[in-house]
């Protein structure tokens, strides 16, 4: 059965190579990443050519990013049935 699955983080990696998988297994992926107009926008275009990938910019530390990305996403697939929350924010703090 097909899912509809969001993955963050996918403009390299784990996250790429995931979104790559499920697509060609017949899921309908959104594909996650920050900057597609810019600097992602390579990586962003070749996902966008791939059958059952969209790709959607988001910035997961910025909470209205989060909240488009996410609208965009119900509107049009009314749902979304798996999230794979690969993105990192790099926001770490030591002390």
């Amino acid at each position: 059965m097909s899912k509809t699955i969001f993955i963050t983080g996918t403009s390299t990696g784990f996250g790429k190579l995931t979104a790559v998988t499920l697509a060609n297994a017949g899921h309908s992926v959104i594909a996650g990443m920050r900057n597609t107009i810019d600097k992602n926008a390579a990586v962003a275009k070749e996902l966008q050519e791939i059958e059952n990938i969209e790709v959607v910019d988001i910035d997961v530390t910025d909470d209205a990013s989060v909240s488009k990305a996410i609208e965009k996403v119900l509107v049009k697939y009314g749902k979304i049935d798996v999230l794979i929350n690969n993105a990192s924010s790099k926001r770490f703090w030591f002390a």
